[in-house]
């Protein structure tokens, strides 16, 4: 399918920018007044932050492209005819930011036809900004430093899990007694150099994408928390898929496998073995 405003590598490349942008300037209010924290269900929080980030976001991000529309973990709304939909996660890691917990972020991306075309992942704590289109490469740059260059980002080459940096999620809403995510943690864990978990999809992403991690995996994950990390990862050399290697779909909540590319067979071997010894595991 073609549309009159199809997006191209030089107009996203142009495009991008002002995305960055966007996503540094909506994490301003990060450092006015109290979080104002109150519960959405167990163990899951939301902040003013959350909120304001996700109404300015989508004032914003419409104006800088024709036929678009926004959809926010903090505001779901009917969907349109409009080709273009960014899907933002104004804090991804809430829970994080609650805490004082440094890897938090904004998270921003472009889909067009279920493809990620555009990823901004911001870690307002840290300074670091991950940004890429497609075709036009994956980037890392830090707004503490004044000046910084843009530096080119690419998934390490970590060709087995034993060589391997893995990050997790717990599925921490789900019923702590009956949480069969800690049977694959298990299992992932025995092979693998070491276990990390960020409390953010979108953060975990990004540093696969640079190369500080080789695999992420997660039971539950809504487009929110992996569209702008799945753009940037892609640009990056790196692999996603749902848990049977098919592709994300970008909607409703769903099982993920994110990798450098290389370790993907691996990963799907043991989450194959794990689906067949529990085939509950996955709803």
């Amino acid at each position: 399918m073609t549309y009159p405003n199809q997006l191209n590598p030089n107009r996203l490349d142009q495009l991008l920018p002002k995305v960055k942008q966007a996503a540094v300037d909506s994490a301003e209010c990060l450092f006015r007044g109290e979080l104002a924290v109150r519960k959405k269900g167990p163990n899951d929080f939301i902040t003013r932050v959350d909120l304001e980030i996700s109404e300015r976001l989508c004032g914003v991000l419409p104006k800088l492209l024709e036929k678009s529309q926004v959809i926010s973990e903090e505001r779901k709304s009917a969907l349109t005819a409009d080709p273009y939909l960014w899907i933002i996660d104004p804090i991804d890691g809430t829970n994080s930011l609650v805490y004082g917990f440094p890897l938090y972020a904004v998270s921003i991306g472009l889909v067009l036809e279920k493809k990620p075309v555009l990823g901004v992942v911001y870690l307002p704590a840290l300074g670091e900004l991950f940004s890429a289109a497609s075709g036009c490469g994956a980037f890392l740059e830090n707004t503490l430093i004044p000046g910084g260059a843009k530096k080119p980002i690419r998934v390490n080459n970590d060709d087995s899990l034993d060589k391997a940096l893995v990050m997790a999620e717990t599925d921490p809403y789900f019923d702590r007694g009956k949480n069969p995510s800690m049977e694959l943690i298990r299992l992932v864990y025995e092979r693998c150099v070491d276990l990390r978990i960020s409390g953010s999809a979108a953060v975990d992403y990004s540093f696969i994408a640079a190369g500080r991690a080789g695999a992420h995996f997660c039971r539950h994950l809504n487009p929110w928390d992996y569209a702008g990390g799945s753009a940037i990862l892609l640009e990056a050399g790196g692999s996603f898929s749902l848990w049977d290697g098919s592709p994300m779909p970008f909607e409703g909540k769903h099982s993920s496998l994110a990798t450098n590319g290389t370790l993907h067979g691996e990963m799907l071997e043991i989450i194959g073995s794990f689906l067949s010894a529990s085939p509950s595991a996955v709803p």
